[in-house]
Parts: structure tokens; sequence; C-alpha cells
């Protein structure tokens, strides 16, 4: 079968995924599979291993945001979409059982405990990663479930687009001597992108873990317990290098903003005197 064919064979099951009309508008599927086209096209997601991270789970938020006002669910439609057939599970280790018996995954602790990551046919994912096919699919997905919402939906994807470059130029920068004195700002930008670009590129570095206390905590709403901080302000650096930033949770956050701890040159954790 040619690559033409095999594209229009899963644009005819793209067109055809459950959005649970039978309880109202529910387009949980379409959802998801923007959301990683969105990661492949970032090239966060590289392999055919898509994993219920919390940089899904955030594009999945913003694009859920976008054309309903319910609460959003992650962990149905990374479970169901495997009715589809083009759509699989690989199981955490020991957990293959339970997911060989379930019916159904409802709750983002038992998707993360229950499955690894989801997987694509390996032909649908070689379409995913090319650039023209992938576009057409995204299209399609719009038309099919979101005509009304395109143009949202548009200025979304220039959004992350943005966002996406920003996060990989200063992740990049990491190959060039580093000075603290030094202002580094890759592009000209909008406040809130080049602030989600620069939160997503530590965050990555950090995998959402406080570099003081080591605390890794996140939820399915895509809610961590650790922030993006700037180790010198960014209103007195105007340095989005990496190496000028750290992962810290909520509290070690406020110390470092109030002087009870710094960092020295190699990033030793220095605490103040009146800390005591």
């Amino acid at each position: 079968m040619s690559n033409n064919n095999i594209l229009q064979e899963y644009i005819q099951k793209i067109t055809d995924l459950n959005i649970d009309r039978a309880t109202g508008n529910a387009p949980h599927q379409p959802i998801l599979l923007l959301s990683i086209i969105e990661l492949i096209e970032q090239e966060i997601v590289c392999e055919n291993k898509i994993i219920p991270s919390p940089e899904l789970v955030e594009i999945f938020i913003k694009y859920w945001s976008i054309v309903e006002n319910r609460k959003p669910n992650l962990a149905m439609p990374f479970y169901h979409l495997k009715k589809k057939g083009f759509w699989h599970h690989q199981a955490n280790h020991g957990q293959e059982n339970t997911l060989s018996v379930i019916k159904q995954i409802r709750k983002g602790q038992d998707l993360r405990k229950i499955i690894a990551y989801g997987y694509f046919n390996d032909d649908l994912f070689e379409l995913l990663k090319n650039p023209d096919s992938r576009e057409l699919i995204r299209q399609t997905i719009i038309e099919k479930y979101f005509v009304d919402k395109k143009q949202e939906i548009t200025r979304l994807i220039i959004e992350e687009h943005k966002i996406g470059e920003y996060s990989q130029k200063i992740l990049e920068q990491v190959k060039h001597a580093f000075a603290s004195g030094e202002k580094f700002i890759p592009f000209k930008t909008d406040k809130n992108i080049r602030k989600t670009a620069f939160r997503r590129a530590i965050m990555s570095i950090y995998d959402y873990t406080c570099a003081v206390c080591r605390l890794h905590i996140m939820t399915m709403d895509s809610v961590s317990v650790t922030e993006a901080a700037h180790i010198i302000p960014f209103s007195i650096s105007k340095n989005d290098d990496v190496r000028n930033g750290i992962s810290l949770c909520q509290l070690h956050h406020w110390s470092f903003d109030k002087g009870l701890i710094s960092l020295s040159n190699d990033y030793t954790v220095i605490v103040s005197k009146k800390s005591y």
C-alpha cells in the first residue's frame, strides 16, 4: 500500500473518533491527538512512546480550555483511544495483568500507575513525524471536530510554536560559555510566551523536582509544587540562559526570594545566617 493510501486510511479512522455525544460534546480523543501532534512538532516527543507527561497534560488543557468549559480528563482518551486500532499501551512493570482486564481508566493516578506509555502503529507515527502529512492530519481533526474554534486553535498553535522555539534556543545556549553578567534573550516576544518557555525548559532539566529538597509532586492537572526561578532576577539580568535558572518548591522559592538561601557559582546552596 502506498504512503498516500495509508494516510487516507488513517484520516478516515481519525474522522470517526468517539466524542461521547450521548453525554454532550466531549472531544477528549481529538484533543489528545492535537496535543500529541504538538509535542511531536516541538520535538518533545521524538520516539513512538507517548508518556502521560506534564508537558502533554499542559498542552491538552490549553486545547481543552478553548473548546470546553468543563474539567478536562486526559486519562479517559489516553485509555479509550485504543479502540480505534492505531493506538496501543505499554503497561508498567507488574501491571500487565491489570491492563489486560480493566475496562476503563478515569483517574490520572491510575493512568500513571498502570500505563508506562502509549504508542501509535509504526506507519502512523512515521506519518506524524513528516511535516506535510502531520499538518494534513491536524487540519483534518480541526475541520472535523472544531471548525467553529478554528481561529482560536490556530492562534494557540502559533503561540505554541513560539514557546517551543524560544525554549529550544535557551536550551541550546548551553553550548556556549556562560557569563552571569551577560544578557541573553533569543528573540523579542510576548512576556507570557517568554515566561512559559523558560519554565518549560527549566522543568525539563530538573524534571519538576526542587533542586534543594528534591521534592517532586505533580498532579494530572499539570500543577506542580515546583516553580522555575531566575537565579539573578530577569528584571536585573535580562538573562534567560537556563544556567541562570533553577527549579524550586514553593517554600524554597520563597526562601530564595527573601534572601534566606542563595547559590554559589558552582550551584552550592548557601544558607543565610539570618535563617537560623
